[in-house]
């Protein structure tokens, strides 16, 4: 037999697929939480047990991206050598193309989506654990490349903020064209991994002539 806590969960999921669909076909702004109900075969009140609007696209929106994370996870297990030389700052900045694919998508949904999160009031993968991941995944690529432990988990630090606020720029913008976000992006990939070579060329220098 079903349980009462089985059966709200199926109902859930009912809810966020109606839900994703609609904002799919129709949009954002033009979903009411009247068409998810009626779509879901359930009452505006449970919907609204789900959550808002807000509520459900930050949540879709992160399970779109946690669905990235454990694809690549999958896909990358195998590997983990050392970037190839001179490449590490592509190598980096590949870690994002899925992400930014997705919200070049739909920039519609990117843009409620960002707009949500800068209220604070909802909870977001992106900022939490799903956040974590991604700087766990760069710094194990600034690792393999020489990084020390410290220098990898500053350079993450400071390239996944760069990529959030690529993700609210562009996002902002209206548009689907990302260009713009994603070269400041690249600049400050290319800044961090250039300033590790840099020092680390400084260091070599000044072991050599002591």
């Amino acid at each position: 037999m079903t349980s009462r806590k089985e059966q709200r969960e199926v109902t859930r999921q009912r809810v966020l697929s109606a839900a994703e669909q609609l904002f799919t076909a129709h949009g954002y702004d033009a979903t009411t939480i009247r068409d998810i109900a009626a779509r879901a075969g359930v009452s505006v009140g449970t919907v609204m047990a789900v959550g808002d609007k807000a509520t459900i696209l930050v949540e879709l929106f992160d399970r779109r991206i946690s669905a990235l994370h454990e694809t690549r996870a999958k896909r990358d297990a195998p590997r983990r050598t050392a970037p190839s030389p001179g490449r590490l700052a592509d190598d980096v900045l590949a870690l994002f193309e899925p992400f930014l694919a997705l919200f070049a998508g739909d920039p519609e949904l990117a843009r409620h989506y960002a707009a949500a999160l800068v209220t604070g009031k909802h909870r977001a993968g992106v900022f939490n654990e799903l956040g974590a991941a991604l700087r766990r995944e760069i710094g194990d690529v600034l690792i393999r490349a020489g990084f020390t432990p410290e220098a990898a988990a500053g350079g993450a630090t400071a390239i996944h903020l760069a990529y959030l606020g690529a993700l609210f720029v562009g996002a902002g913008a209206g548009g689907a064209d990302l260009s713009g976000p994603v070269e400041d992006l690249v600049s400050v990939v290319r800044f961090i991994t250039d300033s590790n070579n840099a020092a680390e060329g400084n260091s070599n220098a000044a072991e050599g002539n002591s």
